[in-house]
């Protein structure tokens, strides 16, 4: 896609990869017509938003920054409404209610488009994106070894599984810590714990990354990882032989969002831009990368991905004290 005459986009790394720019070559100085966002989104969907973007929006001059999670809400925390970013996109709902002082109230979009779950009431950002998480498994290489396809939780304690398991470190991965959070909510903390401390009998690794569990699986170093659905789907899309399970207490998850920077949303630019995303922007992230359920009145299919998911119990993800408490008893 081109935009104004240009024939590629730039992508400068800077700051040792924690922000990374998508921009267009030309575009150099900043004024009413420019819009600067902060993505926590990676790769392909940062690029086709931006495609889309300055297809649908070609007077204005959008600049996509990607920022890690962590370096995203610490800048933001640090900049307040003096940062140069004027939207944040696909920010964890728990860093944005940490950063809540610093973002507009979006009071001319009808949240109730949206589903209950993912909102907290303060109409400071969009739900953009519901992150769920799955138990992947190679369930051909278990059956070759004479394992039984687990079904529960407590199946994966069994001796048979032990250096088969990959799952995210909690305390590096929100992906980790939706599993641990999940059976906090279904099991009791004390019991979710123990739950735990036995299973990291049968762990291979405890990946720093959300990504690393699936990425085992492929890499055939686990058989089973606690990993992300969307992306354990791809991996299924592209021929690995994998398979994506959910068991009783449903899909951990989290929800991204996209906000704007306070005394940013009367620039016409930025309202031009989060009406796009409202209108445009969110249903084709559902689309093309993860179409778990954002919108009450949404069907959005992707080829092997799993349709009417149960989601879990996810009260209190978002609450940041809790989440430090929990992890302070994590032993991994």
């Amino acid at each position: 896609m081109t935009r104004r005459g240009m024939t590629r986009r730039s992508f400068v790394a800077v700051a040792a990869g924690a922000l990374v720019s998508l921009a267009l070559p030309g575009c150099s100085s900043a004024n009413d017509n420019t819009v600067v966002i902060y993505s926590c989104g990676e790769g392909e969907a940062n690029e086709l938003l931006l495609e889309a973007m300055h297809r649908d929006l070609p007077d204005y001059d959008i600049r996509l920054h990607y920022v890690s999670t962590g370096t995203c809400a610490a800048k933001l925390q640090n900049e307040g409404t003096s940062s140069e970013a004027d939207i944040v996109l696909m920010l964890e709902g728990g860093y944005l209610r940490q950063i809540q002082s610093s973002l507009a109230q979006l009071t001319s979009y009808d949240l109730d488009v949206f589903e209950s779950d993912l909102l907290d009431g303060t109409s400071t950002y969009l739900p953009f994106r519901r992150e769920s998480a799955c138990v992947a498994v190679n369930v051909g290489e278990l059956a070759a070894r004479g394992i039984a396809v687990p079904e529960t939780y407590d199946d994966l304690l069994d001796p048979s599984y032990r250096g088969l398991i990959s799952m995210a470190n909690p305390k590096s991965s929100g992906t980790g810590y939706n599993f641990v959070k999940s059976l906090v909510n279904t099991r009791g903390e004390d019991a979710a714990f123990e739950y735990f401390d036995k299973l990291a009998e049968n762990v291979y690794q405890f990946s720093s990354s959300g990504s690393g569990p699936v990425n085992a699986l492929v890499q055939g170093e686990a058989l089973i990882g606690f990993g992300l659905t969307y992306q354990a789907v791809s991996e299924i899309n592209k021929g690995v032989p994998i398979e994506v399970l959910f068991f009783e207490e449903g899909s951990p998850w989290t929800m991204n969002g996209v906000a704007v920077v306070d005394g940013k949303q009367d620039k016409p630019a930025v309202r031009a831009v989060m009406d796009w995303m409202y209108d445009t922007g969110i249903l084709l992230d559902k689309q093309e990368f993860v179409p778990d359920k954002v919108f009450v009145d949404q069907h959005t299919e992707i080829p092997n991905y799993p349709q009417d998911t149960h989601y879990a119990n996810m009260d209190g993800v978002f609450d940041i004290d809790e989440k430090k408490r929990l992890l302070e008893k994590w032993k991994y």
